[in-house]
């Protein structure tokens, strides 16, 4: 009897000393796996709807890309821009990402207002969503008054599936 009641009492010892703590440290993990779990959930939905839609734009079709491009011409011209040049690049299509993005380097030569004006609306325009990837300012030489700039703005396109 004497050999059962200490066995009793190590394996209570036992319980408590190393089996409890590690239950407790599970359990602790778990609830933070889960909270992190969700979070993935969350931020993976926010990604899924931006894919589809942003703010109650759609990403436009490859065919479509002409009339972007006109629409933010003519938006920089009514603003006062000149459109040294303007080239869209090849395609980016990544496999797993659920859009396709058009590169476009544009020169243009503007005042500050101007440029500071034409870059903050990018994110306003109906029929697009335009991401600015860089730019480089300079001074005119003829010009101090005016800017030139080169920027890279990234236009989203559906898959067209």
């Amino acid at each position: 009897m004497a050999i059962a009641g200490a066995i009793a009492i190590a394996m209570l010892l036992i319980y408590f000393i190393i089996y409890a703590p590690l239950i407790k440290r599970l359990n602790a993990n778990y609830r933070e796996y889960r909270s992190y779990d969700e979070e993935v959930l969350k931020v993976h939905n926010t990604i899924e709807t931006a894919s589809r839609t942003h703010d109650g734009k759609g990403l436009i079709a490859e065919e479509d890309v002409s009339f972007a491009i006109d629409e933010l011409t003519k938006y920089g011209k009514s603003i006062g821009i000149n459109f040294i040049s303007m080239r869209p690049g090849e395609i980016i299509a990544d496999k797993e990402a659920k859009y396709k993005i058009l590169p476009i380097e544009m020169e243009i030569e503007s005042n500050n207002e101007q440029f500071s004006e034409f870059l903050g609306s990018l994110d306003e325009f109906k029929r697009s969503l335009i991401k600015i990837k860089s730019f480089e300012l300079a001074s005119n030489t003829e010009d101090r008054a005016k800017l030139k700039a080169k920027i890279t703005v990234y236009m989203y396109l559906s898959l067209g599936l």
